[in-house]
C-alpha cells in the first residue's frame, strides 16, 4: 500500500524536549494517532498518551495557513484518558461568558 508523509508541526517544552530527546518525532507521531484513533476533531485542546514509560499531554490546532501544530509537553498520569476538544472548551467559555453577562 502506497504511503505519505503527513507534515505537521511539532511545538514542545523544553522539559518534553529534554526528556523525549531524538524521539520526540516518534512521541508526536504517537500523539497524532491517539488524536486520529478517537476521530472526533483535529483541534483538541487536551489529551494525554503513553509513550514509553512517560505520560505525555498535548493539544493541537490548524494555523491560519491551514497547518497543523501540535503542542507536547509531559503528561499528569491523574488525566489519563481524558479527551478535550477544542470545540467542547469553546462552548463552555461562551456559557460561562453569557451566565457572567446575565448576573
Amino acid at each position: 500500500m502506497p504511503t505519505a508523509q503527513l507534515p505537521f508541526f511539532i511545538v514542545a517544552s523544553q522539559p518534553a524536549r529534554k526528556l523525549l530527546g531524538a524521539n520526540l518525532g516518534k512521541a508526536a507521531v504517537v500523539a497524532l494517532r491517539a488524536m486520529l484513533f478517537h476521530r472526533k476533531s483535529l483541534e483538541v485542546a487536551h489529551q494525554q498518551v503513553r509513550f514509553g514509560k512517560h505520560e505525555l499531554a498535548f493539544s493541537s490546532r490548524i494555523g491560519k495557513n491551514g497547518d497543523l501544530i501540535l503542542n507536547l509537553d509531559l503528561g499528569d498520569p491523574a488525566l489519563a484518558g481524558r479527551l478535550i476538544l477544542e470545540n467542547d472548551l469553546r462552548r463552555a467559555e461562551q456559557t460561562a461568558h453569557a451566565n457572567a453577562r446575565s448576573r
